[in-house]
């Protein structure tokens, strides 16, 4: 089991900003890439990685699908591996829902993605696939090819109104505000969140 440190903005997102490259070929060091992909999503547990969360500049990522975040305990199939993902066809209809990030911690936020794409990639054995994802697997699969081409879910806000950070409330329990309100309440003086209901949050 290899499983690697998830790189956040705070110290690496000029790395994170960069563009990765295609898998030319399937060597043993992508072979273990691969696996090092899975073993950190499992360990975090997450939707979702990108090679560059990881420190590897190469398009791949792997994805754990079938993912509800309005079920009470969600349950994911176990990651699967995507290299070299292309965009066949994508819906024209959007849906407005939540993204986190393993490499943005403790904030999410709402962002527009296709209800329906359909990829055409290599799988971990080398061979090319075409598939569907249709809901929720649309969305991590969309926040995941957007981390090969150097680009961030806060990218997709429409404004900072929909960022929500994560603070402990007054029972020491994480609660989501929006960001401008943490802000003001940060210049208030006022380190806690009130007990409000904490907003479904998405973990790809």
């Amino acid at each position: 089991m290899a499983v690697k440190k998830v790189l956040t903005t705070a110290r690496n997102e000029k790395l994170l900003r960069t563009k990765s490259e295609p898998v030319k070929k399937i060597s043993k060091e992508i072979k273990q890439l691969f696996q090092d992909i899975k073993d950190t999503i499992e360990e975090n547990p997450a939707v979702g990685l990108a090679a560059v969360q990881i420190g590897v500049l190469k398009r791949v990522f792997g994805i754990r699908l079938g993912y509800d975040s309005d079920a009470e305990e969600p349950q994911m199939d176990p990651p699967i591996i995507i290299a070299n993902p292309m965009v066949v066809e994508q819906a024209p209809e959007a849906e407005r829902g939540y993204d986190a990030c393993l490499s943005i911690p403790n904030m999410m936020g709402y962002t527009d993605r296709h209800l329906k794409i359909r990829l055409r990639y290599m799988d971990e054995d080398g061979n090319m696939q075409e598939r569907d994802f249709e809901g929720f697997d649309a969305r991590a699969v969309q926040h995941e090819l957007d981390h090969l081409d150097g680009i961030l879910f806060t990218d997709r806000l429409a404004s900072l109104d929909d960022l929500y950070v994560y603070v402990p409330d007054e029972n020491g329990k994480r609660r989501a505000l929006p960001y401008p309100e943490v802000i003001r309440r940060a210049a208030a003086g006022i380190d806690s969140a009130p007990s409000i209901p904490t907003p479904p949050k998405s973990h790809s």
